[in-house]
């Protein structure tokens, strides 16, 4: 998603406008993938893994809070992972018109190409409904055995044996797994989706709220969308202090 100058807040377009004044400078610097200084707010030097989101950073001489930093652009979100090969951005980048569909504008969208398992879930849904879709495939995702009722409602629906139905519905939730692992090596570096999945499978049933987000997440993905999964992940990551 393109961020245009006037949305960025009084600091960052300063910080911006510097930053557009050394293009020689980022470029050198772009290409060693150099972060210049790097210092706490009270001017003090940091360790990587404890950059918070005011901390200040200098990067091609311009200083900022990490939070304005990523906001305008000038450095990814991976900083907090400790990744270096992605802090620097183009900044002519920022300026470029707007592509993204209006009506759909989630910077966090992770869609899945896969349509055979789109056509799959659709056809799930269309009979079963999302509601118990997301229940089905919960289920399964979590090693349980696929509900008799739902068995026999898609088989007799679709004119198949009830084995081929199990077998239509472990496939789509490996290939969900599969996108979603993807999803989190591109997205969110680091995070083991074994480790995740063992303690999405530990707390959902004994907290609402992350109930709540794997249904949302699950939900998500049934429409080919695993950028809705994003909130159930930063709960994870607070919940292990990963930053």
């Amino acid at each position: 998603m393109s961020i245009h100058y006037d949305e960025l807040c009084p600091t960052t377009q300063q910080q911006v406008a510097q930053l557009l004044e050394h293009e020689e400078h980022l470029e050198e610097a772009n290409n060693e993938y150099a972060v210049t200084d790097i210092k706490t707010a009270q001017g003090k030097p940091v360790q990587f893994e404890d950059i918070q989101p005011d901390t200040l950073i200098t990067v091609n001489g311009i200083t900022g809070q990490v939070d304005h930093m990523i906001e305008a652009g000038l450095v990814s979100k991976s900083i907090y992972a400790g990744n270096f090969e992605d802090y620097l951005e183009d900044a002519d980048a920022m300026f470029e018109p707007e592509e993204a569909d209006e009506a759909y504008d989630n910077p966090d969208a992770y869609l899945i190409d896969d349509a055979e398992t789109m056509n799959t879930a659709s056809q799930i849904e269309d009979v079963l409904g999302s509601a118990v879709t997301s229940d089905v495939v919960s289920d399964v995702l979590a090693g349980n055995t696929l509900a008799y009722e739902a068995l026999q409602e898609l088989s007799e629906s679709y004119g198949v044996t009830p084995e081929r139905v199990q077998k239509e519905i472990e496939q789509l939730t490996d290939s969900l797994m599969g996108s979603f692992e993807g999803y989190l090596q591109e997205q969110h570096r680091g995070i083991d989706v074994n480790h995740l999945s063992d303690w999405v499978a530990y707390a959902v049933n004994r907290d609402s709220k992350i109930n709540q987000l794997y249904q949302q997440a699950i939900t998500g993905a049934l429409s080919g969308d695993l950028g809705f999964s994003m909130d159930l992940i930063q709960e994870y990551k607070k919940f292990y202090r990963i930053y």
